[in-house]
């Protein structure tokens, strides 16, 4: 029978031409090396570290060249009046602004990262859920299948005994009609296992949105972590909340440097002066007077900013302490009913079922409670896979609230 499932499976025209099946692993590292957002992410990154290198240069110096008391006319004589200079002008930083630059441009490359890791946090776990739809589906056209050739093999044994003489035409024709019903449920599962596939193979970037087999089974064991270690864990490693805690610190540097932006830089110059025939050396310094404009409003903007920083960071905490506790609830629940279904329900509707077409087999029993029965393991064999796939995914979304991979 398994033979004959995959047979089908191949053989539909999804897998017409199919490629090399797709592992989590393959598919996670594809997503990782071909995704646009974290490839845009990544561009972030290098920004802030060229904004990093800016913020390390002094500012450039600059060079006078003048010439004054050029006659054009009147009694005295060219020599006597004009005047030529060049002037090196240098600026001198006051405050350690280029320090606190420097502190605000690397912080900025922190945050960058972390935002970065957060991308690829979330953009991983988007994938695995898309692979586990995909496995979802490829495991409900096994089961449909199953399950006709199971009504076939009672539609073979029904008109064996009709031509017999042993049971009427409508038995017949039940069983027929329920075999139609499963070949609609193997076309429609199928249906849904391509365009699954489909949305994975986009997320991932390809191009070519044929049939490609994905390789894999839903994974249970019976994790049993500590919520209140968990959500420790996301409070202090999470990258959403490392990129905060970064935003604050450069919020912090941020209207430091306001506040030595407000005092004054000094511009020493040295030159050269020739008036006439005599030559000589000037040198001074220039400082702007900051008597009106003190960078008032850029220290308030700049706590105001590092105001907001910090709520938006205690907000975040706050935030990712319930999720931990939503995703851990929804965790539980699925590994319960997983363990329901494993330890009671599956084998109580297999053994309904064999009993079932047995008595059947042998005439002792009417083809309804055959039918009810092969309807009931159907239906528990669906449920059995939805359990494990609400399984996988609360784990993810387990992983995702926490920020890293549960290990048992």
């Amino acid at each position: 029978m398994l033979i004959l499932t995959i047979a089908l499976i191949l053989g539909s025209p999804s897998f017409a031409g199919a490629q090399t099946s797709l592992t989590l692993e393959r598919a996670v590292q594809i997503y990782l090396d071909r995704n646009m957002d974290l490839q845009a992410a990544r561009f972030r990154v290098e920004r802030t570290k060229a904004d990093r290198i800016a913020a390390s240069l002094r500012p450039n110096p600059s060079i006078t060249i003048a010439a004054e008391n050029l006659a054009v006319g009147g009694p005295a004589g060219f020599n006597r009046l004009y005047e030529v200079s060049t002037t090196y002008t240098e600026t001198i930083e006051r405050g350690g602004k280029r320090e606190l630059r420097q502190r605000v441009a690397g912080l900025a490359v922190s945050v960058a990262e972390a935002q970065l890791s957060d991308t690829v946090r979330r953009g991983v776990a988007q994938v695995k859920r898309l692979y586990y739809d995909v496995v979802l589906a490829r495991h409900d056209v096994e089961t449909a299948a199953e399950n006709r050739q199971t009504f076939e093999q009672l539609l073979q044994l029904n008109l064996a005994r009709f031509r017999e003489g042993a049971i009427p035409e409508s038995d017949l024709i039940k069983v027929r009609l329920e075999r139609i019903k499963f070949d609609s449920a193997v076309r429609q599962a199928e249906l849904v296992l391509r365009q699954s596939t489909i949305r994975l193979l986009e997320r991932l970037g390809e191009s070519n949105f044929e049939g490609r087999p994905v390789a894999g089974e839903f994974n249970f064991g019976v994790l049993n972590p500590d919520v209140q270690v968990l959500r420790l864990s996301a409070i202090s490693e999470r990258p959403d909340i490392q990129a905060a805690i970064r935003e604050v610190e450069t919020a912090a540097e941020r209207v430091a440097l306001q506040r030595a932006l407000a005092r004054a830089d000094l511009n020493p110059f040295v030159g050269y002066k020739r008036l006439a025939a005599d030559s000589t050396v000037l040198f001074g310094v220039s400082m702007p007077l900051h008597i009106r404009d003190r960078n008032e409003g850029g220290i308030a903007r700049a706590e105001a900013e590092l105001k907001t920083a910090q709520a938006q960071a205690d907000l975040l905490r706050n935030r990712v302490a319930a999720e931990v506790q939503v995703a851990y609830e929804a965790f539980r629940t699925a590994r319960q009913q997983v363990q329901t279904f494993r330890n009671e329900l599956l084998r109580q509707a297999g053994e309904s079922r064999t009993i079932a077409l047995a008595a059947y087999e042998e005439g002792g029993t009417e083809l309804h409670p055959v039918l009810e029965a092969q309807r009931t393991l159907a239906g528990v064999q669906h449920e059995y896979f939805r359990a494990l796939f609400d399984y996988q995914v609360s784990l993810i979304d387990l992983e995702l609230a926490v920020g890293r991979e549960i290990q048992p």
